[in-house]
């Protein structure tokens, strides 16, 4: 469905002999009765409002028809004989995205505006002209989607990262199978940073990983990515996963080294050998982004199952999206909101995200404006930066079709969502 519409807007931006038409001007005419807790800078707002929303209805329907010359065009530019027929729901939602940018590039002015008493009531009677140009909506269309395309890219690897960091609190307390534990001090808190300096240097590896991440947090010492670095190799030269998985990370990102990618690939794939799960995850975002190796969404498709089988909630989104999209596997709508519902009950805010974004467009899912807009809350609840820029954008383009009572619904089931630990929402 998407792919349709891109390819559709696209046709019509590299095409240009089928210039849709002229700027076109729409006058509409509203009436609003005041009421006695009306101002009349009030009755004006309201009159207005409506008035533009009578326009809009004019705009949809006179744009949305010039959306199938665009199709039509496409099919005879490629040679069919015959255009193709878009369903009910690719219509639906190339009107509801024309709808919502022409609501906010419209230009509008009042033309006439009576008020007055007739009938013992007073009231106030708006004639509003507005102009549009179908070119001008279709080029933004198109130039959004780019866009948009472009910052869930940015989006995902910002997850990715704030996953990893959040990784690190935990990896402070994860040991190797059948290591020995650090000593720790007599109260049972985090050991000496002299006695885990000593094992280290005495050879220890699970040490030497502890210490490395000692620098990469700062914790006790000054943040140091090329000293933890220096720690991690050693660890990983005895064959520590962690230390493995982590210098793939500090490759990746290029901290503490010149940025590698064909390194991070090499220390990932030795952890991912040991069942590290972290490292399984980001081989699949290396090779679904084609990051040092050719693009391939059938071994990223591989990488993301083993790693999502583990719980890995990055993983688990991406599996889902493979599977919605079709990339590296059949296409499975179902199975891909099943996967990312998993990152989503986790409490996983990029699945939450994700989430909404299928319950708004009815892809693996019945569509459902109240629970887009539960997830897409409870994920602006939890993104930072960029990413809860985006649910937050989401969340509040949807309650533009929505009425206050199905809002009002939305909110609760988010807070009894939450209060039940996602589970089942």
């Amino acid at each position: 469905m998407r792919v349709l519409f891109v390819l559709i807007l696209l046709t019509a931006l590299v095409l240009p002999i089928v210039a849709l038409a002229e700027p076109q001007t729409f006058t509409a005419t509203h009436t609003y009765i005041l009421g006695d807790d009306d101002s009349r800078n009030s009755a004006r707002q309201k009159c207005l409002a409506e008035a533009k929303r009578k326009i809009l209805e004019q705009v949809g329907i006179y744009l949305e028809s010039k959306s199938e010359l665009i199709t039509s065009s496409q099919s005879t530019t490629s040679g069919s004989a015959k255009s193709p027929q878009t369903t009910n729901e690719e219509r639906q939602q190339i009107t509801e995205q024309i709808n919502t940018l022409a609501a906010g590039v419209m230009r509008s002015e009042v033309v006439k505006e009576d008020f007055g008493e007739i009938n013992g009531r007073l009231q106030l009677t708006l004639t509003l002209k507005a102009e549009v140009d179908p070119d001008d909506i279709h080029r933004q269309l198109a130039a959004r989607r780019v866009d948009q395309g472009v910052r869930k890219q940015v989006t995902e690897q910002e997850q990715r990262l704030a996953q990893v960091e959040e990784e690190l609190k935990g990896m402070m307390k994860e040991l190797r199978a059948g290591a020995a534990p650090e000593p720790q001090k007599k109260d049972g808190g985090t050991p000496d940073l002299a006695a885990v300096r000593e094992r280290a240097n005495r050879g220890d590896a699970v040490a030497q990983f502890n210490l490395g991440l000692r620098y990469v947090k700062g914790h006790g010492v000054p943040q140091d990515y090329a000293t933890a670095r220096g720690w991690f190799e050693k660890a990983a030269a005895q064959g520590d996963r962690l230390a493995q998985s982590y210098l793939g990370f500090l490759y990746q990102t290029g901290r503490g080294v010149p940025q590698d990618y064909t390194q991070a690939r090499q220390w990932y794939e030795k952890a991912a050998a040991q069942g590290d799960r972290l490292a399984q995850s980001s081989l699949g975002v290396l090779y679904a982004l084609g990051l040092g190796v050719p693009q391939d969404y059938a071994t990223a498709r591989q990488w993301y199952e083993k790693a999502a089988a583990q719980g890995d909630r990055l993983a688990q989104v991406a599996l889902g999206y493979l599977y919605v999209e079709g990339k590296g596997v059949p296409k499975d709508e179902i199975k891909g909101v099943e996967w990312i519902r998993k990152a989503a009950e986790q409490g996983d805010a990029n699945g939450q995200d994700s989430l909404g974004e299928m319950y708004r467009d009815g892809r693996g899912v019945p569509k459902d404006y109240v629970r887009a807009y539960m997830w897409y809350n409870l994920a602006a609840a939890h993104l930072t930066g960029n990413g809860q820029k985006i649910a937050t954008d989401n969340r509040d383009e949807i309650a533009g079709r929505m009425t206050p009572v199905q809002i009002a619904e939305a909110q609760r089931l988010a807070q009894q969502c939450q209060a039940q630990g996602f589970k089942g929402c």
